[in-house]
């Protein structure tokens, strides 16, 4: 702006100048020639009795020299706002959306007089906006890809059961399925379709055991799961005729450590002891272990396709927003 307020002070001196330098006088009715006393210019003046209007081209150069100063300070933002542009389309070249998108709405709020400008920022921004939610698009998709055969791989031993639309599927480990498992104690890996992970103890006995948490050791390792109380929406019991089965979910952290000493473990010989107010001990058969650990691991990679869908789906929604296709617009 120092450019501009110099310009400015030159003009401004040059117009008072010239105001106090040319003095002229009048004496006729209607455009008649006079000169300046000062300048020796010639000049034409208009007079009547009612109004003395007067017409010197000292005030015709003075409104020049402002209409250029004026002129002036346009050019120069219109500059600024045109190397802006300049800048942020040097971004979209080199692949640098999100850095152009920002640059793009700050010119915007910077010179909102420069409508020409600002309509170019705005075309711009929308189709650098497009092609930014496309390769994102593109890339995780690729990448969601990428996990699916590791799903393929991990659930081989897991049977896939869809739930209601809209809510998520659940694994089961195909040798922790009731069928199969109704008659004993154990420890249960419970998968969900979008990756939720947690274990469950399984007790099953003649009479009741009301246990409210477990402990897993072997030796030196052990661990012990948070108290889960009786009557709480995580512990439930079912009972037919002489059978007895008490189950606890441990979400959220409840278990205390006992996944990860399962996961790190699974090739020691682990015992489970269910407390409450009678005690049961169990030792892990391999294929729990095995349901455990590979059920884990399941549960990371399905975290992921689902993180990835939720983010490709936003995207997508953007896009919806923008009113444009899928499909990346030339820049």
């Amino acid at each position: 702006m120092s450019e501009i307020k110099i310009r400015g002070n030159i003009i401004l001196f040059i117009s008072f100048y010239l105001s106090y330098k040319c003095n002229y006088s009048d004496q006729k009715f209607g455009f008649d020639p006079v000169e300046c006393k000062t300048c020796k210019l010639k000049i034409e003046y208009f007079y009547t009795k009612a109004i003395d209007m007067r017409i010197h081209w000292r005030f015709v150069f003075s409104f020049v020299l402002i209409g250029l100063f004026i002129t002036g300070c346009v050019s120069e933002t219109q500059k600024a706002a045109e190397k802006q542009l300049e800048k942020a389309s040097g971004f979209l070249e080199k692949g640098q959306f999100e850095p152009a998108i920002s640059l793009l709405d700050s010119i915007q709020v910077w010179f909102p007089e420069e409508y020409g400008v600002v309509g170019k920022a705005m075309k711009l921004r929308k189709n650098a906006a497009s092609a930014f939610h496309n390769e994102f698009i593109r890339q995780a998709e690729e990448m969601r890809d990428s996990l699916l055969p590791r799903v393929k791989i991990l659930s081989k031993n897991f049977v896939f059961e869809a739930a209601a639309p809209g809510r998520p599927g659940k694994y089961e480990h195909k040798r922790q399925s009731v069928r199969r498992s109704w008659s004993r104690s154990f420890v249960k890996a419970n998968i969900r379709e979008d990756g939720q992970f947690w274990i469950s103890s399984h007790y099953y006995g003649k009479e009741w055991l009301d246990h409210v948490y477990i402990k897993v050791y072997d030796k030196e390792l052990q661990a012990f799961s948070d108290t889960i109380p009786l009557g709480d929406s995580d512990n439930s019991k079912l009972q037919d005729a002489d059978d007895k089965w008490e189950t606890i979910d441990f979400k959220d952290g409840t278990d205390r450590g006992i996944v990860a000493l399962m996961v790190q473990n699974s090739e020691r010989r682990l015992k489970v002891r269910f407390s409450g107010k009678k005690h049961h001990y169990i030792i892990m058969e391999e294929f729990d272990k095995d349901a455990v650990r590979n059920g884990f691991e399941l549960a990371q990679v399905l975290k992921g396709v689902h993180e990835l869908n939720q983010k490709i789906e936003r995207h997508k929604k953007d896009l919806r927003l923008l009113g444009v296709s899928e499909e990346i617009d030339s820049l």
